[in-house]
């Protein structure tokens, strides 16, 4: 027996040790109820779990950003299914003026409460949101007639750089195939092909017209184009097939602004399924160019007067298309000539409210006329008239407490010297004129002065044809540059910008007056992992396809009764959008729902304790530790009977 050495003390007190440090694991696992409470205890587990925790977390938010999107879709439909009722009604009521039982006065009572559920489907349009968001946009998708949704979601597109006087306008392009458009003659690279090529031409040729119809208005219009754009323009430009509301073509324009800035964007979707890549022929290059002129023209009219002028809820049909068709000419929407007797040329004209794009050009070339108390019917007396009608416009804009038809009712009448009280004196009188009326006889001068081939376009001589007119683009376009942008372009403007009335304003961000053609919803825990959701324009101007409706007359109420079917397709084809997208985030929130579940369960196979397990070890260390102080007590105990010896 030794006494400086007690190796028997040692060793029980070293096992004890061990015990007590097993003990301390096991209650902090039963405690904390995981196996893996420090690096220490399983580092690879440990960096597997985060990992997971990490995923498991993405996916309980995408889930409940995917039932954010059902939400969204849920307040579409619901909106939409009031425009629904508002169309049966209106069909309801187009039948009921269609019945000749009814006097011209009844249908004017029927007509008051179309009129009414129109600008209703306006409001539901404008103040349907989410979150702040809008859920139906100007710059949204229109279905065709057919319910047809034709979109290229959220793609990038180069650019188109041109200088105009003073003013920089910048048109970005994307060809069909999503590649980079080049100029003819300048090197492709990468994946360009041949139909990109030919998309280059349609780019320079679009860009070309532009520019004309750009500098041709800023003198037709005595220079409010400068003078209210005192910054650079850029007009974002698509080119693909079938474009919303499968239109020739469409311009959209959003705005938001601060107390010290405005940013305005805009977007011209030119359609390549009728003018197709390949445009040699000059007919096509012409009627394209003019197209092009026309939105061009809603545009600028926008950017110098009003929101009514781009289609808003304010101005009428006839004058917003019609003032626009001005410059473009009739686009072949004109079917008036030398042969028509005067019953033709009067029931063309009682068209005014249904055909915009022509009857509605019709009169707005008259507008101009009357306006500038000429003689002769002349583009140069017609361009003067119509511009004592903007020039009144602009300067009665500025007053924020007077609403666009206010305003339209002062143009008219003070441009016309008094001829006409406003808006429904002027269309009452040329829907309604007979032979040998100032309007009738204009008509007929128009005619005349427009010849076989005129394009009766403000941009040159009445009997100019369209191929003379737009037909040899200038290539002042020549010195554009291309640039990967997307095909959306704000353009930032100080305080001194006059912002149009009746239009919301906002800091940033998507909710105010952001206007864009849809949004991303995060529906998975990786970046990339998006979903991606379509905006829809369902003013009563987009889902009437660019016509208004009107039971005042027999033959309008018959043409409203198509106009209803077209629009109820419409709509029924923005529903069926938002419900297939509403079943398909309710199937993916199942799928982030199921996979979180078992990415849970795999992560508590590494990270969480085994109780029963650890219970058991724990209570075999809990034996183990009262041996080992047995024994360390008996080791110590045994050197007493040195003591005793000594003793």
């Amino acid at each position: 027996m030794v006494v400086r050495s007690n190796l028997n003390a040692m060793n029980s007190n070293r096992m004890l040790g061990l015990t007590n440090s097993y003990i301390a694991k096991d209650t902090e696992r039963l405690s904390s109820g995981y196996r893996v409470n420090r690096s220490a205890d399983d580092a690879a587990g440990l960096a597997i779990s985060e990992k997971m925790r990490r995923q498991i977390r993405g996916l309980n938010q995408a889930s409940r950003n995917c039932q954010d999107g059902v939400s969204f879709c849920q307040i579409a439909d619901g909106a939409l299914d009031e425009v629904h009722g508002m169309l049966k009604r209106c069909e309801q009521l187009a039948i009921q003026a269609s019945n000749e039982t009814n006097s011209d006065e009844d249908r004017l009572y029927l007509d008051q409460e179309v009129q009414a559920l129109s600008a209703e489907i306006d409001r539901v349009h404008e103040t349907s949101v989410f979150n702040e968001l809008r859920v139906f946009t100007d710059a949204g998708i229109v279905p065709d007639k057919n319910g047809h949704i034709n979109a290229s979601g959220n793609q990038e597109s180069p650019s188109y750089t041109m200088k105009l006087g003073e003013n920089t306008v910048t048109f970005g392009v994307l060809d069909i195939n999503g590649n980079i458009a080049v100029k003819s003659g300048e090197q492709a690279t990468g994946t360009e092909n041949s139909d990109s090529i030919k998309n280059s031409a349609l780019a320079g040729l679009t860009v070309d017209a532009a520019s004309m119809a750009v500098s041709k208005l800023n003198g037709l219009y005595g220079g409010l184009f400068t003078a209210a754009s005192s910054s650079d323009i850029k007009v974002g430009l698509e080119l693909s097939p079938q474009s919303p509301g499968n239109t020739l073509a469409t311009a959209s324009l959003s705005m938001s602004a601060t107390d010290s800035s405005t940013m305005m964007s805009y977007k011209l979707w030119v359609d390549t399924s009728d003018y197709p890549l390949d445009i040699s022929d000059s007919s096509k290059k012409a009627n394209l160019a003019a197209t092009v002129a026309h939105e061009m023209t809603h545009l600028v009219m926008f950017d110098t007067l009003t929101k009514g002028m781009i289609g808003g809820t304010k101005f009428p049909s006839w004058f917003v298309e019609g003032t626009a068709q001005t410059s473009s000419g009739d686009n072949g929407w004109f079917n008036l000539d030398s042969s028509s007797s005067d019953a033709e040329i009067s029931n063309y004209m009682s068209k005014i409210e249904t055909m915009p794009y022509g009857a509605g050009y019709a009169a707005c070339m008259y507008l101009g006329y009357a306006a500038s108390g000429a003689g002769s019917v002349t583009s140069a007396n017609i361009a003067a008239g119509l511009n004592k009608v903007f020039k009144n416009i602009a300067d009665n804009i500025k007053d924020p407490d007077v609403s666009d038809t206010d305003i339209l009712n002062k143009a008219i009448k003070d441009a016309t010297n008094n001829k006409y009280s406003g808006i429904s004196d002027f269309v009452n009188k040329f829907s309604s004129a007979g032979a040998g009326s100032d309007e009738h006889n204009f008509m007929k001068s128009f005619i005349t002065a427009r010849g076989v081939n005129g394009a009766g376009s403000l941009f040159g001589s009445l009997n100019d044809s369209e191929a003379s007119i737009f037909g040899n683009p200038s290539g002042s376009a020549a010195n554009y540059k291309i640039n990967k942008d997307t095909n959306w372009y704000s353009n930032a403007f100080g305080s001194g910008f006059t912002f149009p009335e009746d239009l919301p304003s906002s800091g940033g961000g998507a909710g105010g007056g952001n206007d864009r053609a849809g949004f991303q919803l995060q529906v998975g825990v990786e970046a990339g992992n998006l979903l991606y959701v379509h905006q829809f324009n369902a003013s009563a101007r987009a889902l009437l396809g660019n016509q208004q409706m009107s039971v005042a007359t027999v033959a309008s109420a018959q043409a409203t009764m198509d106009i209803v079917k077209d629009a109820d397709t419409r709509v029924s084809a923005i529903r069926s959008y938002y419900g297939g997208v509403q079943n398909r985030l309710e199937h993916t929130i199942h799928n982030l729902d199921n996979v979180a579940e078992n990415t849970t369960a795999a992560e508590s196979q590494i990270r969480d304790t085994d109780m029963s397990k650890t219970m058991v070890d724990y209570s075999g260390h809990n034996i183990l530790q009262q041996a080992g102080s047995s024994m360390l007590a008996q080791a110590n105990q045994s050197q007493q009977g040195i003591l005793q010896l000594l003793s």
